[in-house]
């Protein structure tokens, strides 16, 4: 049984996930925003699922992009916790498609807020209680996006790749220590709520100076995150997490994608030149990597 500390629980990977590990008897403190307002019917929602299945399950209130918020939260959590935490998924995240020059600097450092740096926040928030255990598991849900930069979603991708940057040196910075750090780089999940509930380009018009090749590229954009009957099913992310946080510490893989659908191999051979590429310089370091 492990204490995990789950961010963006209202909805999608996050309720899946915390279900998932719940029923294999893991401790879930699922946090979201706005318990008390926004979110309320689904805090809810999860309180009385928890109380139906006997899961332990706790709701709280988290905003990942703000400091006092995320302290208010990790310090309820580890009087509950008894101080030990295990693991922290960082799964909160939003989503906004759109031209590079349609979206606002406002929208574009509010992507970066929530995706990067709220993930950064809430690392360095439970660092401090597993460097005693030595052990711990940190889990950043990235994207297939962090590798595939795609037009319509530059500024999206970018938040990808930068997660992708920081848990991967976070990886190698702690390893020693006992700590693991890992991503999951989900493919497109239509099913899911991300793009539906993403706010719209500030500037739209801006659309209109660009070619003809432009309409045909957001048509395919729309239609990827369109669900159908070939959409692959988010549960598969939700079981490669808790397969993650049940396997031993040191044994797990860096790069985990899944739902990459056909393009899966290119993007596991990117994964692989870049761990050789880290491991071949750090070897010269005279650090031990794997290949």
């Amino acid at each position: 049984m492990k204490r995990i500390i789950l961010t963006g629980s209202s909805s999608g990977f996050g309720w899946l996930t915390a279900q998932t590990l719940a029923k294999q008897g893991h401790i879930v403190y699922a946090t979201m925003r706005n318990v008390s307002t926004t979110n309320e019917a689904m805090a809810q929602k999860i309180q009385r699922w928890a109380s139906e299945h006997k899961a332990a399950v706790h709701v709280v209130d988290l905003d990942v992009t703000d400091d006092a918020s995320v302290q208010a939260a990790i310090d309820w959590i580890v009087r509950d916790a008894h101080g030990q935490i295990d693991v922290l998924i960082n799964n909160a995240g939003i989503a906004i498609t759109g031209l590079n020059e349609a979206l606002s600097p406002a929208q574009v450092n509010q992507l970066f807020q929530v995706n990067v740096l709220g993930a950064d926040r809430m690392i360095k928030a439970v660092l401090p209680y597993m460097h005693p255990q030595k052990s711990g598991l940190l889990i950043q849900l990235s994207s297939g996006l962090a590798r595939l930069h795609l037009p319509f979603l530059g500024a999206y991708s970018a938040t990808k790749a930068a997660v992708d940057t920081l848990a991967e040196t976070y990886h190698y910075e702690l390893r020693s220590s006992g700590i693991d750090s890992v991503i999951v780089q989900p493919g497109a999940y239509p099913t899911t709520d991300l793009i539906a509930r993403q706010a719209q380009p500030a500037n739209p018009d801006v659309e209109i100076a660009y070619g003809a090749d432009v309409a045909q590229i957001k048509a395919g954009i729309r239609h990827l995150f369109t669900p159908s009957a070939q959409s692959p099913d988010p549960q598969e992310v939700a079981d490669l997490i808790a397969k993650l946080v049940d396997m031993p510490g040191g044994q797990r893989p860096l790069w985990n994608p899944v739902g990459i659908g056909a393009s899966q191999p290119y993007l596991e051979q990117l994964n692989n030149g870049t761990g050789q590429l880290a491991g071949a310089v750090l070897n010269a370091f005279g650090v031990s990597v794997p290949a």
